[in-house]
């Protein structure tokens, strides 16, 4: 059973030499998703599976960089009227902030690590990794900022960090402030964002 799906691994993604590719490959399908919905697209087709090709080697060779979160923060603090976890509209003071990173797993107290969510998603996701979340609890994609916002943070901890070059043995021994088991490497038709 594990050979199978080893080898179904093997046909579907490339190799990954390290951490580092494997979150690459993950922001290339996000760009793929990205691309498809800016084209109108409900179904990936050739030229989205090109745009993936292009920016996963882009981002290897380190001819693209993933940016920080700026332009996030700031949108942040002006669409502050509903829950960024599960879109429910509701007064700003209903909100509360929610750490992206877990404080109780090194999750910083700054702006980029910072959500404004309602109380129903705080206390439900708790300490738990934000993709796995809503991978088990929720059971839905999460909305595509919140991909966009928490990958960029999984980039940028990993860089400050020195993860990128880590293979998955040393990644299982560190204690992270997320789950990498939990970081798509796919992700749905551009249809479910629609």
């Amino acid at each position: 059973m594990a050979n199978d799906q080893n080898n179904i691994q093997a046909k579907r993604y490339p190799k990954f030499a390290n951490f580092g590719e494997y979150l690459f490959w993950s922001y290339a399908n996000l760009q793929m998703l990205c691309a498809a919905l800016n084209m109108g697209k409900a179904k990936y087709d050739k030229s989205c599976y090109m745009i993936r090709s292009k920016a996963f080697k882009a981002y290897k060779e380190g001819l693209w960089n993933i940016h920080d979160l700026l332009e996030f923060n700031v949108a942040k603090i002006k669409e502050n009227n509903y829950c960024w976890y599960c879109g429910k509209e509701m007064e700003p003071s209903k909100l509360t902030k929610d750490h992206v990173f877990p404080r109780s797993k090194g999750g910083a107290n700054d702006m980029d690590n910072i959500i404004m969510v309602c109380k129903t998603c705080n206390s439900s996701k708790g300490n738990m990794d934000l993709f796995e979340w809503y991978a088990t609890v929720r059971k839905v994609w999460p909305p595509l900022n919140i991909l966009i916002h928490y990958l960029k943070n999984i980039y940028l901890y990993s860089m400050d960090n020195g993860l990128m070059d880590k293979h998955r043995e040393e990644m299982e021994q560190m204690d992270l402030p997320f789950n990498y088991r939990f970081i798509p490497l796919d992700y749905p038709q551009p249809e479910v964002y629609m």
